[in-house]
């Protein structure tokens, strides 16, 4: 070969000079789990829409082939249900543990609910719909039954008046995500002048969160005075 050393002395390899050394850089890739896999695949369907939500697409994403992800969810609606539980995680945490009477309690968990679901429109409907035994959402619903335990003991009321808050809320927010603001407003209509500016103010003037937020007073007045008048 023309005279081409090396120049390491012959103990071998190791009696290398350190320039002829190279150290090969290792990368260590985060272990698979249940969590990751949903963080994962919560971000997916931000970008990209629940409908092109694939195990083989999950998989490229984690840099992994989509068989791996079977050890830690069983199939595509064990996936959606272990997406449902993150975003009830983020719904629990956001509420933390704030302090006053239920009706601050109650406001602050509808706007916890409804900042997750603002920020997760394309996974609406996994907030919509949980698994019955997803933990995050048993977790949220025992949260929701000591907002109640300072007025009663009556777990049928503290039922009753947290299913209409929730179908209030659940109500505005399909409302808002499918209405485009300002959508069939026309300029005029003879004779419907009145419903013209009734729309206008409806869909326009009225911003989201002034929607919610007088709207939500107004079903913890009902509820309070339905409810809990003597307390």
């Amino acid at each position: 070969m023309g005279g081409l050393t090396t120049g390491c002395r012959p103990g071998g390899f190791a009696d290398c000079p350190r320039a002829y050394t190279r150290t090969v850089p290792v990368v260590e890739r985060l272990p698979l789990s249940r969590e990751r896999i949903a963080d994962t695949a919560l971000r997916f369907i931000d970008d990209h829409g629940l409908d092109a939500l694939s195990m083989r697409k999950l998989g490229a994403q984690l840099g992994v082939e989509a068989m791996s992800l079977y050890n830690h969810v069983a199939n595509k609606d064990d996936l959606l249900d272990a997406v449902s539980n993150a975003l009830y995680t983020q719904v629990l945490d956001t509420y933390g543990d704030p302090s006053g009477d239920w009706r601050a309690k109650a406001r602050r968990m509808a706007a916890s609910y409804v900042e997750v679901a603002s920020a997760h429109p394309q996974a609406l409907s996994l907030l919509l719909s949980p698994s019955p035994q997803s933990p995050a959402r048993l977790q949220f619903l025992d949260r929701v039954v000591t907002i109640f335990d300072d007025v009663t003991d009556d777990l049928r009321v503290a039922a009753l008046a947290f299913a209409v808050v929730a179908n209030w809320v659940v109500g505005t927010l399909v409302q808002q995500f499918d209405a485009t603001a300002g959508d069939g407003v026309e300029s005029s209509v003879a004779g419907f002048e009145r419903v013209v500016a009734f729309r206008k103010a409806l869909l326009v003037d009225i911003g989201g969160k002034e929607h919610f937020a007088e709207g939500l007073e107004v079903v913890l007045d009902g509820i309070a005075l339905r409810y809990f008048a003597d307390r």
